[in-house]
């Protein structure tokens, strides 16, 4: 199963072309991009006629087959793009699909595009019969250690490179925004010749569109990233996000830290109702029980302060709080 970045070196190597894909994934960009190369690369084998269906799990289903056994007046092959707009097709949609994958039609590459999938969808039996068919492609978002590496693959398309430490900063300028971060190589090439860039060229060159969820932020504390946290908090607050929900997400995964911190304290692996995730086993073992006790009487002290309630002794900008509670943990 290759992934959005091993799909080209994946299809180069192809003479023919799978019936089924399944572009699948939260980022965008990188789902874009990997349909457009599946579809480029079928152009190259021939495929010329090419039909999109948007459907949804109300749509009329019987549109899929007939599309695979029309074909084009002039066309021996075709490329069929499915855009489904959730990723749950419904009763009548599961059918179609279960039976469309099971007799591929002579000359049709069909391409499902997929919205993220979430564990409950993996089990289903559409996900189940439609990905064992297919050649799946992972549009995950690019992790935040990996984007460097990533930026210094695109901006060598324009024969261009930097310093790691550069790399870094340019990083960190725009992650969490991959479509941003693609048009901001877009513009450096458009900016400076090929070659070496500095630091200082890609910081006056590449505008500051970082964007981060509250995810980011849970994730950061729970690996002991201060610098990043703090970051984070400054860059949720400059995209104006809902305090009240960012703190409903925070406290919750704090509780869950403390909760398997208790359970390790116990002498057991896991605690009830929490989901163990690597991280979050890392912060369990990093983190005392005293420190989490402390963190989330602070967090409902920034709730009163997010309610417009006044807390003694506390800054009157709960964000600032926040920011305070995000380093004490990930210190």
């Amino acid at each position: 199963m290759p992934n959005a970045h091993q799909l080209a070196d994946y299809l180069a190597g192809r003479k023919t072309l799978e019936p089924f894909w399944l572009v699948t994934g939260a980022d965008e960009l990188l789902k874009l991009e990997s349909i457009d190369a599946i579809r480029r690369r079928a152009r190259e084998l021939g495929y010329e006629d090419r039909e999109v269906l948007d459907i949804s799990a109300r749509s009329d289903w019987s549109q899929l087959p007939d599309a695979a056994a029309a074909m084009g007046m002039f066309a021996s092959q075709k490329i069929i793009e499915v855009r489904l707009a959730s990723s749950r097709p419904g009763t009548t949609g599961t059918d179609v699909l279960t039976k469309y994958v099971a007799h591929p039609y002579d000359g049709v590459v069909t391409i499902f595009s997929v919205p993220e999938v979430d564990w409950q969808v993996q089990k289903s039996a559409w996900w189940t019969t439609v990905s064992r068919a297919s050649t799946v492609v992972d549009c995950s978002p690019v992790e935040r250690p990996a984007l460097p590496g990533w930026l210094a693959k695109r901006m060598a398309r324009h024969k261009q490179s930097a310093s790691k430490d550069a790399l870094e900063a340019f990083a960190d300028l725009v992650e969490g925004n991959l479509l941003a971060a693609s048009q901001e190589v877009e513009k450096l090439a458009l900016l400076y010749p090929e070659g070496e860039l500095t630091l200082e060229e890609i910081e006056a060159g590449v505008s500051n569109c970082s964007r981060f969820d509250a995810a980011s932020l849970n994730k950061s504390v729970s690996l002991g990233e201060p610098d990043r946290a703090a970051r984070i908090v400054d860059g949720l607050e400059a995209q104006a996000e809902a305090l009240p929900m960012v703190l409903v997400f925070f406290t919750g995964h704090v509780r869950n830290i403390a909760k398997l911190r208790a359970a390790y304290d116990a002498g057991q692996s896991r605690a009830q109702g929490v989901f163990a995730t690597p991280e979050l086993q890392r912060a369990a073992r990093r983190l005392t029980m005293k420190k989490l006790e402390a963190a989330l009487l602070i967090l409902a002290e920034i709730d009163r302060l997010a309610k417009g309630l006044p807390v003694p002794d506390r800054d009157s900008d709960p964000w600032v709080e926040l920011k305070s509670v995000a380093l004490f943990l990930a210190r």
